[in-house]
């Protein structure tokens, strides 16, 4: 494999991924009973599954969202709350009976993907498709989640607090050891920055350690930062902070790596926020 090929494996997993997933389960934890009633935004079926926050074994889940948070989309009305008021999305593994936001449900990957389902919400997605990934993966269009609808892909950038708060860190500390590592390597630290990412069309493929999703191109560019409307100075910034790690492989590749780095830089600064950040996110 080649230049950017290679760099697009090896930091899939570099951007800000959508909520605080860091790991795959290797079991399917049936704790919850994901088979809610639909469509998710009915107002009977929006009170049958905000009835139904008691998990089996008993342990009683909030109903009162968490003070602070965006308006919850309505296709994420479905999902049960933790006991902090956090939406738990689709995608989040269950240990006895308790979400561990940290880690994905290897099984859900493959029900998001096979059925075209919303990575957060888990409803069926339509044409557009919006993937929640950091700047570096804006360079390499490489993905290690699949994509959610544009509506719950905002909400998760501006409301998951690892994303919102620039100086927050992952706790890695106490992990499940039922969980994999997802494929790629990321480069551990917070970007600051997150990009919903709108597309009509991506790709999954096979890669060392797992399944990655190759981004098409962007109908839509919505950056964040701290849960607002990022500069596009704070991006640059995340950018150039972010930059030497790929730089790093593509020299290890020669210079033909670098020149196509360059040339994929330059592309998605076409993406980034003009100078002055838009008032509304909309």
């Amino acid at each position: 494999m080649h230049s950017l090929g290679y760099i697009g494996l090896a930091l899939a997993s570099s951007g800000a991924v959508a909520w605080t997933a860091c790991a795959l389960s290797k079991r399917y934890d049936a704790a919850f009973d994901f088979n809610l009633p639909a469509p998710a935004n009915e107002d009977r079926a929006l009170t049958e599954a905000w009835s139904r926050r008691v998990l089996r074994d008993g342990i009683p889940m909030s109903t009162q969202l968490r003070e602070g948070l965006p308006e919850l989309p309505a296709r994420m009305r479905a999902l049960p709350l933790d006991d902090r008021g956090y939406p738990v999305p689709f995608f989040v593994a269950w240990f006895d009976g308790k979400p561990d936001f940290r880690v994905a449900d290897q099984k859900k990957m493959g029900i998001c993907h096979n059925q075209h389902r919303c990575w957060l919400c888990g409803e069926k997605l339509g044409k557009y498709m919006a993937f929640v990934i950091g700047p570096m993966c804006a360079v390499n269009r490489t993905s290690s989640e699949p994509p959610s609808h544009v509506d719950c892909a905002k909400f998760a950038a501006s409301a998951c607090p690892f994303l919102a708060r620039p100086k927050a860190v992952r706790r890695d500390s106490g992990l499940p050891e039922e969980r994999v590592d997802p494929a790629g390597l990321g480069i551990p630290r917070n970007p600051g920055v997150a990009l919903v990412w709108v597309t009509r069309e991506y790709k999954a493929f096979r890669a060392p350690g797992g399944v990655l999703f190759r981004i098409g191109d962007p109908e839509q560019t919505i950056w964040y930062a701290e849960g607002r409307a990022a500069t596009r100075e704070e991006v640059m910034h995340s950018v150039q902070t972010g930059l030497p790690s790929l730089y790093d492989l593509a020299h290890l590749q020669g210079e033909a790596a670098v020149m196509e780095l360059d040339t994929a830089v330059a592309r998605a600064t076409r993406h980034f926020p003009q100078h002055a950040a838009a008032p509304h996110l909309g």
